[in-house]
């Protein structure tokens, strides 16, 4: 897994490539819980160039969801190949996470006054 962070003033995104499993998910966690400790509201995950993501993965979402919900922040999940939408939506977290076509897309609709917030 290659993973590149990237700050906006209303949100980080995480652009992952490659698998994102049991073996390489401890960097993802550590970088997110580190953001949210700081206070980062909004977390968009680039998954434009993600082949695989399992459970672990998954978990990682959750958790991220768990911990912003409460705070009236979001997760978002852009870029996702078909394969990994099907995974989504059969899991139900196309319903949970907030899916948007890109990161561009993500942080628009984060800056625009009617955001659902």
């Amino acid at each position: 897994m290659q993973l590149q962070e990237i700050d906006h003033p209303t949100a980080t995104v995480f652009r992952i490539k490659g698998r994102l499993d049991a073996t390489s998910t401890t960097e993802l966690e550590q970088k997110v819980l580190l953001r949210l400790d700081r206070g980062v509201t909004h977390l968009i995950m680039d998954f434009s160039e993600l082949e695989y993501i399992n459970s672990a993965g998954l978990r990682i979402l959750v958790m991220s969801y768990q911990r912003l919900h409460s705070r009236g922040g979001q997760v978002m999940v852009c870029g996702v190949r078909d394969y990994i939408a099907e995974i989504f939506e059969i899991s139900g977290y196309n319903r949970i996470f907030i899916m948007c076509h890109d990161a561009a897309q993500a942080l628009e609709s984060i800056n625009s006054p009617s955001n659902g917030q």
